[in-house]
């Protein structure tokens, strides 16, 4: 629960109060694919004055050991408490509104923990009798605890109780609806008049959220944008350049006429089939000539594009062609076996049809574009939908911040991340050239040299090891290396200035390096051109200054230093949120007071940044994702997978960086002695997960370290984990 500053309840006998009054929690922990949770009672230890001293004792009278919860928290799974109450704090009468208004009405406490289950039978019996003890206290009479303590224990082996140990506490009130501030004082002065203490300091909570705040969040903003429509921009860049040469795959080269034309009778095919604004449109193949044409033709007739990489393992692509409820499916080459009975239709060739009639939707800023799916902790990805506005402002930005328009470049990226869009737009609407990298060149660094120059490539999207394992194979030639480069933009992850890199950006006195920032949910954010001269390049780059139309806010972890906090995006680069995922939506894409530049909608990026000198600097991640050759893996999502597996008692998976600025993932489990054995972990995962979240090892242990209050020691399992480590 990430609970702003200006909510949070600091008064620790407040908290501890909230706890003390209502005996009936939500235990939470992970479960494979969507946590676990049920309502427990907790018995509190007698003289525990703060939360962070509480120790709770919980009964799982009603699970037995053979359930999935248990088993988790068993093996020491982390688990979180939600207290929700005291309720009722504010009535619906305090307000000018109908009795039905939402109202501040509670406080929720969230414990994160340790379970430690009691082996003791007698110990287990004993919180029996406390727990009946208090509900007959609470709650009247109804469970009697000699009865219950005697029915409990002919069944103890079978059952059990866990003592929770308290890492950290946290509070915050439920606001739900915001009020005029004149309202919110009415209610506040009101409680503070109260006789109940417990609303009496709410009340001063409240007082205090409602005053002006001293400093609002230390903000960046990237200047007014008036954002041309990308479906505009190519069918303008169709007819100035219709003769220059748009797309090379290989043999096939297509000038601008010739692609509009394959682009409208793409689109009319996907009308014939009932196609336009509001469908979607999913694409599967391999990065071709066709799957570009796919995309240009899927978002003229309005629908929304749904890339489906042929490279991912079936049972992944036949969920996400299932959760984003596309209704065809185009395929470049046989028909998927993940299509199921999904309508599809193979990708024609290009033909020289007649486009004086052909017209793309009229553009809105809300209509979506496309949605594409990234890591979850739950075990399943997430789609994202990006809508217009959002990406009509990276491509004008793209257009007029490179180098030079109609720059000639390369493809890379794969269909499911989104620098590809960035790739595949920013030059056809800037009147570029694009030109297919072949998949059997983008893990072969040496031949890839060879292909960027062969090929007079002069603009290159990489992530940060790519480019890196590129300098390397630059550093072994021999002479010069004939390249044609004047613009390389890496992303994805944070980069290094490595003297690789360094030594390649010497030998191309004429290259700009640029190092771009930004997530699936709010596609490009920030840019930082790097110092023509490599000597002054620091270690770690900036993420640099926001793009046109983007406002950066920091929400401090500290309020001693406002610089240095959460990134939050605001402005055009922030998408339209998860497909189909509300609560989601709501923790991640929230209502913030109007910024500097009016807006009252973020998007909470995880990232922990610091404001400097009127740039942004990446410091780390605040969850568990990690990016993998560029692409974000979530680390929960790995052990999700790994948990699901026949055999697995308990998972990890953690991100070693065995060299700087690469990363590998390798991951660990225990057994159950009395299950099966699980079989070869990673060629599972790897029916199951992208290439990027497939751990490089899956090490079975006897047991997984633990810290002192009994949580997995994420930092001991790497050291095992890495070459020479201790098995």
């Amino acid at each position: 629960m990430f609970v702003p500053p200006m909510y949070r309840i600091t008064d620790a006998g407040l908290v501890h109060e909230v706890i003390r009054q209502h005996p009936l929690a939500m235990l939470v922990s992970n479960g494979p694919t969507t946590p676990y949770t049920t309502h427990l009672p907790i018995i509190h230890e007698p003289g525990a004055e703060q939360p962070d001293s509480l120790t709770g004792f919980s009964l799982f009278g009603h699970l037995n050991r053979a359930n999935p919860h248990w088993r988790a928290l068993a093996g020491g799974a982390p688990a979180t408490l939600m207290f929700t109450g005291p309720t009722s704090y504010v009535t619906p009468a305090l307000y000018d509104t109908p009795v039905a208004a939402p109202t501040w009405n509670f406080v929720t406490v969230e414990l994160t923990g340790d379970l430690v289950p009691l082996t003791d039978r007698e110990e287990t019996l004993e919180v029996v009798r406390r727990t009946a003890e208090l509900f007959e206290q609470r709650f009247g009479r109804g469970w009697e605890s000699e009865p219950s303590v005697e029915y409990f224990r002919s069944i103890v082996d079978g059952v059990g109780a866990f003592r929770f140990d308290v890492v950290t506490g946290q509070a915050m009130f439920k606001l739900s609806q915001e009020k005029e501030p004149a309202i919110r004082d009415r209610v506040a002065n009101s409680m503070l008049a109260d006789g109940d203490r417990t609303r009496r300091e709410l009340g001063v909570h409240m007082q205090q959220i409602g005053r002006p705040q001293k400093a609002g969040r230390p903000a960046l903003w990237g200047g007014a944008a008036k954002p041309e429509c990308l479906l505009h921009g190519l069918a303008r860049t169709a007819a100035e350049r219709s003769d220059e040469l748009a797309l090379a795959d290989g043999p096939t080269q297509l000038t601008y006429a010739e692609l509009w034309a394959w682009t409208a009778d793409l689109a009319a095919t996907l009308t014939g089939h009932g196609v336009g604004p509001g469908s979607r449109v999913a694409v599967t193949g391999e990065r071709s000539a066709r799957t570009v044409a796919a995309l240009l033709a899927t978002i003229a007739v309005g629908a929304t594009y749904v890339p489906l990489d042929s490279s991912y393992p079936a049972s992944r692509l036949t969920f996400m062609l299932q959760d984003s409820g596309a209704g065809i499916l185009l395929h470049d080459g046989p028909r998927p076996s993940f299509a199921g009975d999904i309508p599809t239709h193979a990708i024609e060739g290009p033909s020289a049809g007649d486009v004086s009639g052909f017209q793309p939707v009229a553009c809105r800023p809300d209509l979506p574009v496309y949605v594409i799916y990234t890591s979850g902790s739950t075990g399943q990805p997430k789609g994202v939908t990006i809508q217009h506005s959002c990406l009509d402002n990276m491509v004008t930005w793209q257009r007029t911040d490179s180098v030079r328009p109609g720059l000639r470049t390369a493809q890379f990226a794969p269909l499911n991340f989104d620098v590809c869009f960035q790739e595949i737009l920013g030059t056809l609407c800037g009147g570029g050239t694009l030109v297919i990298v072949p998949e059997t060149l983008r893990r072969d660094p040496f031949r890839f040299l060879d292909w960027l120059a062969g090929n007079r490539i002069e603009r290159l999207f990489l992530p940060y090891v790519a480019l890196h394992m590129l300098a390397v194979a630059a550093s072994a030639q021999d002479g010069e290396l004939g390249l044609s480069l004047v613009e390389v933009n890496t992303a994805g992850e944070q980069m290094l200035c490595t003297p690789p890199i360094q030594a390649l950006f010497k030998a191309l006195p004429g290259a700009r390096l640029g190092n771009h920032y930004g997530q699936s949910e709010s596609a490009m954010v920030s840019s930082y051109v790097l110092p023509a001269d490599p000597a002054e390049w620091p270690l770690l780059p900036p993420i640099g200054r926001p793009l046109p139309g983007c406002e950066l806010l920091v929400d401090p972890t500290d309020p001693d230093d406002p610089y240095l906090g959460e990134l939050l995006v605001a402005g055009s680069p922030v998408s339209l949120g998860y497909l189909d995922r509300p609560e989601l939506n709501a923790e991640r894409f929230v209502t913030v007071d109007r910024t500097p530049h009016g807006h009252t909608k973020a998007f909470r990026t995880g990232d922990l940044v610091r404001l400097e000198d009127g740039l942004v600097y990446f410091l780390s991640r605040l969850d568990h994702d990690v990016k993998i050759r560029g692409v974000r893996v979530n680390l929960l999502e790995v052990e999700a997978c790994l948990m699901q597996q026949p055999g697995v008692a308990t998972a990890v998976c953690v991100a070693l960086e065995l060299v700087p600025g690469s990363r590998q993932l390798r991951a660990a489990v225990t057994l159950n002695p009395d299950g099966p054995e699980p079989g070869d972990l990673r060629a599972t995962l790897a029916e199951l997960l992208p290439a990027a979240s497939v751990p490089a090892s899956v090490a079975v242990l006897g047991a997984l370290p633990r810290t002192l209050s009994g949580k997995i020691d994420r930092e001991s399992v790497a050291k095992t984990l890495s070459p020479g480590g201790d098995r």
